[in-house]
C-alpha cells in the first residue's frame, strides 16, 4: 500500500508539473529524474512523453516545432539541452532500460503505410518482437517498445503532424521556413546514432548492456544474378559489397564483433532510429492526406537523406557490428524514397516553395557530396565539387529513373514558373548545375541506353509500382499519382521538350530584361519631375522605393537565366542558334493587345465576360499580375541595415502605435499644413495582400494597414554613417558632439516642413 501512495503522489506530482510553464516544466521534471526511483519513473514515462509530443492533448505539445532562436532564443537553448543526446531527457530514457520495461503504442498513432507493411507480413525482422497481434480480431494491436524506442517512435510521428494548419505561428515558421528546436534536435540525433566516422561514440555511453539485441540483417542480392550477353556492368557494380559509396549487395554482419563497454555494443539503438525514421517519414501517405507537409518535416527528411549518405560511405571501413547497418541504410531509403518524392511534385504548389523539394531529391541523388573526402574539402574550399568516382556507378545504375524520370516529372512544373522571381530562376539554376558535373550526363545517357527493361535487374517506374503493391496490405493497390509511360529522357521527344523549354526559358529572360527597361525609365521619369532638392534628399535619408527595390530584384535574373540556357543546351546538346538571346531590347517590341482579348481578364466587371474563350496564355498574364504587396516596415531586414537595430526599433515603433494609433490617424487625416507635415514623417495608409498557403493552395490574403509610425530607417548604415559624420563634424568645427547632430536634425526636419509646404 505505501508503494501504491508512492505511485500516485509521484503521478500527480507530474501532473501539476506538465501544467507549469516550460522553464519551470523542464527545472522541475529534471529534478525529479534525479530524485524519482526507477519503478515510479516507469509508471509516468509514457504521460510525460504524450505532453511533450501533444498525443492526448495540445497538438502543440511542448512547441518543439514552434521554437525558433529568433523569437525565443533561450526557449531554443533550453529546450535543446534538455532534449539532446548527452541531455537529462535521454539520460532518463537510458536509465529506464534497465529495468527492461516495455511501453504500449497504438496502431492507430501510426501511419496507414506503415501499418499496411507490418500487416502485410512484409515488414523487416526488426519488428519481429515488437507486434502484438490482437488474438481476437487477428490483426496488429500494439506495438512494445522500450523507454528509448517509445520516446524515438513518438518524436518522429511528431515531424507529421499537420501543425501549419491549426496553429498560426507554426503557420508563419512554415511560410518563412525558420529552423525550430525540433528541425536541430533530428539533426542531432541522426548524426549521434547514424555516425559518419566508424570510431564515432554514441552518446549517452553509461547504458546497461543486454537491453535489445539486435536483428540479424538479411543480405539481399541488390546487384545483376548474372551478366547479360553483350552487355558490359562496370566492375563496382559487380563487386558493390567491397566498395565504399555503393548502393549495392549487403555483406553479412560478422566482420568484427563489438567490444563490451564500447559504443559499438548497442548499435541495436542504431537501427532504431534508422527503421523508425526511414519506415514512417518515408511512408508518409502524401497522396490522401488533405495538408501538405509541412517545410519542417520536408527539410527533416533531406536531413534524413543526408545522413543515411554519410553513414552508408564508410561501410568499409567499419569493421564493427553495425557494419551491416552501414550497407543496408541506402536499400532501405531506395524502397520508399521514389514514391515519396512522386506523391511531392505532384501536389507542391508552384512557388519558390519547390525548392524544398527540389534540394530533397538532388541531395538523394548525390551521394558523391556525402563523404568524409566530401566534408574535409568542403572546410577548405567552399566552392569544392566532389568527383563522381567509379565507386558510385552502382548506385547510379540502381537508381537511375530517380535521375531520370524525376527529372522528366520535374520538367512540366518549371515550365509553368514565374521566371520573374529570383528564386525561381535561382531553382532553375541549381538544377542546370547538378546535372551538367563532371560526366553525370554521359553516364546517364549510357545506362539508360543499355537499359532494356528489368531484365538486367536496373529499375523502372512500373517496378517501383510493383514494388509498393508488394509491401501493402491484401486488396490494397498503391496508384502512382504519375504516369509511368514518361519518355526516356535521351529519346527524341524529350529532345524536342527540352528545345521547347530552353525556347520558353529565353522568352521569359527577354520579358525580364523589358520590365528592366520600363522600370528604368519610371524611375528616371520620377527623379526628373522629383527636382534636384529632393532627389539629394531621397539620396541621404529617403528609403529605396519599390521600384528601386524590385529593380534590384530583377537585375540579377538574366544573368542567371542566361547561364542555365547555356548550361541546358551543353548537357542536352541544344542549338543556341534557334533561341532569343537579346541583351537589348525595345521598350515595348511586342504589339498592343487587341480590345478583344482585354475583356477576357479575370478582372474584367463586365457580364459579357466568357471563360471558355481564355487561353493558357491569356490565363498565366493575369496570374503574374497578381503580386503580394507587404507594408514596408515588415520586409526582409536587408544587408545595408544593422540586424538588432532595426528589431529593436520595430519593437518601439509597434508599442507607439499601439498606445497613440488613434491620435496619429487623426493628425494624418487632417488637411492643413499639419498634415502635410505628418504625411513627410509618418507611413501611409495601405492595404497588404499576400498568399496564404494554409490549405496547401495560394490564397490571396488582405489586411488594411492605419498611418503609422516606423522607425527603421535610423537602422540603416548609410543613416548612422550620416549620423556619425555629423557627430565628428560638430566636434571638429565648434568643439561639440552634440551641435553638429542637432544641426543635422535642424536641416533635416526644416526640409520636410519646406517640402511640405510647397506639396
Amino acid at each position: 500500500s505505501k508503494q501504491i501512495f508512492n505511485l500516485q503522489t509521484w503521478q500527480s506530482r507530474v501532473l501539476t508539473v506538465l501544467s507549469f510553464p516550460l522553464m519551470d516544466r523542464i527545472s522541475e521534471l529534471t529534478l525529479m529524474f534525479e530524485r524519482c526511483p526507477l519503478r515510479q519513473l516507469q509508471e509516468i514515462f509514457p504521460q510525460i512523453v504524450h505532453s511533450m509530443f501533444g498525443v492526448n492533448g495540445n497538438p502543440l505539445g511542448w512547441g518543439l516545432r514552434t521554437t525558433t532562436m529568433e523569437h525565443a532564443p533561450v526557449q531554443f537553448q533550453r529546450l535543446q539541452q534538455f532534449f539532446g543526446v548527452s541531455g537529462p531527457w535521454m539520460h532518463m530514457c537510458h536509465s529506464l532500460l534497465a529495468e527492461q520495461c516495455k511501453f504500449e503504442v497504438d496502431v492507430a498513432l501510426l501511419p496507414t503505410k506503415f501499418v499496411s507493411m507490418m500487416g502485410a507480413g512484409t515488414n523487416p525482422m526488426f519488428y519481429a518482437d515488437l507486434i502484438n497481434v490482437d488474438p481476437m480480431g487477428k490483426h496488429l494491436g500494439t506495438l512494445s517498445l522500450n523507454a528509448f524506442d517509445f520516446y524515438v517512435i513518438h518524436f518522429v510521428l511528431y515531424a507529421m503532424k499537420p501543425l501549419h494548419s491549426i496553429n498560426p505561428i507554426a503557420m508563419q515558421i512554415n511560410n518563412v521556413r525558420a529552423k525550430t528546436v525540433y528541425s536541430k534536435l533530428v539533426s542531432e540525433y541522426l548524426s549521434n546514432f547514424l555516425p559518419l566516422y566508424p570510431d564515432a561514440r554514441i552518446e549517452p555511453m553509461n547504458i546497461s548492456s543486454g537491453v535489445k539485441a539486435p536483428q540479424p540483417l538479411p543480405a539481399q542480392a541488390l546487384h545483376p544474378q548474372r551478366q547479360p550477353r553483350y552487355l558490359r556492368i562496370p566492375s563496382s557494380y559487380r563487386l558493390a559489397g567491397t566498395v565504399s559509396g555503393g548502393g549495392g549487395a549487403l555483406a553479412n554482419s560478422g566482420s568484427g564483433s563489438p567490444q563490451p563497454g564500447s559504443g559499438r555494443a548497442y548499435s541495436w539503438r542504431s537501427e532504431s532510429v534508422l527503421h523508425f525514421f526511414v519506415d514512417i517519414w518515408l511512408r508518409c501517405d502524401i497522396e490522401s492526406e488533405v495538408h501538405l507537409p509541412s517545410s519542417d518535416f520536408v527539410r527533416g527528411v533531406r536531413t534524413l537523406i543526408k545522413q543515411v549518405h554519410f553513414f552508408a560511405s564508410t561501410a568499409q571501413q567499419d569493421h564493427t557490428s553495425i557494419c551491416a547497418l552501414r550497407k543496408a541504410s541506402l536499400s532501405m531509403v531506395k524502397a520508399r524514397i521514389y514514391a515519396f518524392i512522386c506523391g511531392l511534385i505532384d501536389r507542391w504548389p508552384l512557388d519558390s516553395s519547390l525548392m524544398l523539394v527540389l534540394e530533397l531529391w538532388l541531395s538523394y541523388i548525390q551521394p558523391w557530396r556525402y563523404t568524409m573526402a566530401a566534408l574535409n574539402h568542403k572546410t577548405s574550399n567552399l566552392a569544392y565539387q566532389p568527383p563522381i568516382l567509379p565507386c558510385f556507378d552502382a548506385f547510379i545504375i540502381d537508381n537511375l529513373i530517380m535521375y531520370t524520370h524525376i527529372f522528366v516529372l520535374l520538367l512540366p512544373r518549371f515550365e509553368r514558373l514565374d521566371y520573374t522571381v529570383y528564386r525561381n530562376a535561382f531553382m532553375l539554376f541549381r538544377l542546370a548545375m547538378i546535372f551538367s558535373q563532371h560526366d553525370l550526363i554521359e553516364r546517364l545517357q549510357r545506362y539508360e541506353r543499355l537499359n532494356a527493361g528489368n531484365s538486367y535487374g536496373f529499375d523502372s517506374p512500373q517496378r517501383q509500382v510493383n514494388l509498393m503493391n508488394k509491401s501493402l496490405s491484401p486488396g490494397t493497390q498503391w496508384s502512382p499519382v504519375v504516369t509511368t509511360n514518361l519518355p526516356k529522357l535521351f529519346s527524341e521527344p524529350m529532345h524536342r521538350h527540352i528545345e521547347n523549354f530552353l525556347l520558353l526559358i529565353s522568352l521569359g529572360r527577354n520579358a525580364v530584361l523589358r520590365d528592366i527597361a520600363a522600370l528604368k525609365n519610371q524611375i528616371t521619369e520620377r527623379e526628373r519631375a522629383a527636382g534636384l532638392l529632393i532627389n539629394l534628399y531621397n539620396k541621404f535619408f529617403g528609403e529605396y522605393s519599390q521600384d528601386e527595390v524590385t529593380l534590384r530584384e530583377l537585375s540579377r535574373i538574366p544573368e542567371v537565366l542566361r547561364q542555365c540556357i547555356e548550361t541546358f543546351s551543353i548537357t542536352f546538346n541544344v542549338d543556341l542558334a534557334n533561341l532569343s538571346m537579346h541583351e537589348n531590347l525595345p521598350d515595348d517590341p511586342c504589339p498592343p493587345e487587341s480590345t478583344s482579348s482585354k475583356k477576357f481578364s479575370f478582372f474584367d466587371s463586365s457580364d459579357s465576360l466568357d471563360i471558355s474563350k481564355i487561353n493558357p496564355r491569356q490565363m498565366s498574364l493575369n496570374v503574374s499580375n497578381m503580386q503580394a504587396t507587404i507594408d514596408p516596415a515588415m520586409l526582409p531586414i536587408r544587408t545595408n541595415e544593422v540586424k538588432v537595430l532595426v528589431r529593436t526599433l520595430h519593437s518601439f515603433s509597434m508599442k507607439i502605435n499601439q498606445k497613440y494609433g488613434s491620435t496619429i490617424e487623426a493628425i494624418y487625416t487632417r488637411d492643413d499644413y499639419v498634415g502635410k507635415i505628418a504625411k513627410r514623417f509618418l507611413y501611409g495608409p495601405m492595404t497588404e495582400q499576400w498568399f496564404s498557403k494554409r490549405t496547401g493552395n495560394p490564397i490571396l490574403r488582405e489586411r488594411s494597414v492605419p498611418p503609422r509610425v516606423c522607425l527603421r530607417s535610423l537602422g540603416s548604415i548609410p543613416v548612422l554613417l550620416t549620423i556619425g559624420a555629423s557627430l565628428i563634424f560638430g566636434k571638429l568645427l565648434w568643439g561639440s558632439w552634440t551641435f553638429g547632430f542637432f544641426l543635422l536634425v535642424i536641416i533635416f526636419v526644416g526640409c520636410n516642413m519646406l517640402l511640405a509646404l510647397f506639396s
